[in-house]
């Protein structure tokens, strides 16, 4: 199984590539712990979000961020989630707790973490509420808290804040955003080892059945007479996935 690094194609999505690994070791307890992301001061830019991040920061849109994380060091800053500009800084801090960050409303979980251990991290923001939640192993760590809505703008960025600044440092696996609020229990599922894929609550077409669930089935999720498939027990060679990008382990 090889380890490859991004090719010179997606220069616009992968930045700092000599700094980040695809492949390697993911989360054991993960959907997919055969492969994970080395982030060793790379980031990942992702391209068409400057809409879903504009509709958080005027306050109208919500998000749950998830992922599984192995820091290297929890020493300083290490951010995972972020924006090109300012915005959510949603990472490490302060000693080695799980942190919560919209540029000036910054706090902390409970508890610390360990360097080079395997935990599921998860960061919900309600706008509807202005408050968030972390979640860490699928328990709530912190919260709920009041917060406001981030500012800045630009689009989504994995591995860093404010276009790439204070980087994350460790590997990381299924990361995932959504542009809802998710349930406590489908986040203790996802920290259980299920799939993100199929995850989202949303229901557009209003058939009965979400829109991840229908998307993971190869159903059509805008379609109300599109029904799903029985969702597979697992998809080959997912290590992470999110809005407009995904990342697959190569053979």
């Amino acid at each position: 199984r090889s380890t490859p690094k991004p090719s010179s194609a997606a220069s616009d999505v992968y930045k700092r590539q000599d700094q980040l690994t695809i492949g390697g070791s993911g989360a054991p307890k993960g959907s997919t712990p055969g492969t994970g992301i080395d982030f060793q001061g790379g980031f990942l830019s992702v391209a068409g979000t400057g809409d879903a991040v504009a509709n958080i920061v005027n306050g109208e849109g919500s998000y749950t961020a998830s992922a599984w994380i192995k820091p290297s060091d929890i020493l300083g800053d290490k951010f995972l989630f972020g924006q090109t500009n300012q915005g959510i800084h949603n990472g490490i801090r302060n000693g080695g707790f799980l942190h919560s960050a919209h540029w000036g409303a910054d706090w902390n979980a409970a508890t610390v973490l360990e360097a080079e251990q395997w935990v599921h991290a998860a960061w919900v923001y309600d706008g509807a509420s202005d408050t968030a939640t972390i979640y860490l192993n699928g328990q709530i760590d912190g919260g709920p808290q009041a917060q406001r809505a981030p500012n800045g703008g630009g689009t989504l960025i994995f591995g860093g804040r404010n276009n790439g600044e204070i980087a994350y440092n460790g590997y990381v696996d299924d990361v995932t955003v959504w542009r809802e609020v998710l349930p406590e229990g489908t986040i203790q599922a996802l920290a259980d080892g299920t799939s993100p894929i199929g995850a989202s609550q949303e229901d557009d077409d209003g058939d009965g059945f979400s829109e991840g669930r229908e998307a993971a089935s190869g159903s059509d999720p805008n379609d109300s007479n599109s029904l799903p498939h029985p969702a597979p027990e697992s998809i080959s060679g997912q290590t992470v996935s999110y809005t407009q990008l995904r990342a697959h382990e190569t053979e």
